[in-house]
């Protein structure tokens, strides 16, 4: 297991600090939260991409993904949610990044809404539009389990509809690992499980596209919506479970060390305990067994 961790969960953290973290820890892996106060904004110069790049790689962390804000969904034209992807897809290539995250975004309510498919078919449209530029700059597009799409069930069916030409794997960089598709998902444990998906459900669902998993703990109360974060182990999420089977999954992909993130909600919710708090939690978590 690889284990990484986004800068979501310290926002103020300078990449010297990050990267302290990491080597604390043992991560090998960060991803890179695009935040216009943070280390990682959309208008970050050449120069400091460069530099940005070369401090990572000098400390052997890996860019696992770009996490963007794009929302591949959402209601508009296209042309402004691809201006944002190709903006967001330059800046994970300049940072030698994995993927790119990319959110649903639809602005509804998933049980609320009886049809998604004009939602499902605007994402799918959009991401198969940019695909070839993705695989040419070698950044795999990476859909999250998130907002109006929170199960694995709802975001496969949109890379169902994606155009994935065979040649896009071509030319994504060799040491990607990509899966069997140009697009993959990221499976974020909490939200499927709010939603009602079981862990089996859930990897059953996204085994075509997986890329790597993203932890989080809190206690469910009584509506999706109502969730209380706690460190990792202290919540109702199943994350051992969730543990083994993404470890079945990237070996059913020819991968024997899969990424397991940790998404601590800090930025969000400042009341929550400091990262490291919640690194040395998921260690613990994942060392159980």
């Amino acid at each position: 297991m690889r284990l990484a961790f986004s800068t979501l969960g310290a926002p103020d953290a300078s990449v010297t600090q990050l990267i302290q973290w990491a080597r604390r820890f043992g991560a090998r892996g960060l991803e890179l939260r695009v935040d216009d106060g943070g280390i990682t904004p959309l208008g970050l110069t050449a120069a400091g991409r460069v530099e940005l790049r070369q401090a990572l790689e000098d400390a052997g962390v890996e860019v696992l993904a770009l996490a963007s804000y794009v929302r591949i969904c959402a209601p508009g034209p296209d042309h402004e949610v691809l201006a944002g992807l190709r903006a967001n897809l330059q800046l994970a290539a300049d940072l030698g990044a994995r993927g790119m995250r990319v959110f649903p975004g639809a602005g509804v309510d998933p049980l609320a809404t009886a049809d998604m498919s004009g939602f499902d078919a605007a994402g799918a449209r959009r991401l198969s539009a940019v695909l070839g530029e993705a695989g040419h700059l070698g950044v795999r597009l990476l859909l999250e389990t998130h907002d109006s799409h929170p199960r694995g069930a709802d975001v496969a069916r949109i890379l169902a509809l994606v155009d994935d030409p065979g040649a896009v794997l071509a030319a994504v960089a060799a040491d990607a690992e990509p899966g069997p598709s140009g697009v993959g998902i990221i499976w974020d444990v909490l939200h499927p499980w709010r939603y009602g998906e079981t862990p089996r459900e859930t990897a059953r669902h996204v085994a075509p596209y997986y890329a790597y998993s993203q932890f989080k703990d809190g206690q469910i109360g009584s509506a999706p919506t109502d969730v209380t974060l706690r460190l990792p182990g202290q919540g109702s999420v199943p994350l051992r479970e969730i543990a083994q089977l993404a470890t079945a999954l990237s070996a059913a992909q020819g991968n024997a060390d899969p990424w397991f993130s940790l998404e601590w909600e800090k930025a969000w919710h400042p009341e929550l305990p400091e990262l490291p708090v919640a690194l040395a939690a998921l260690q613990q978590v994942l060392a159980a067994d």
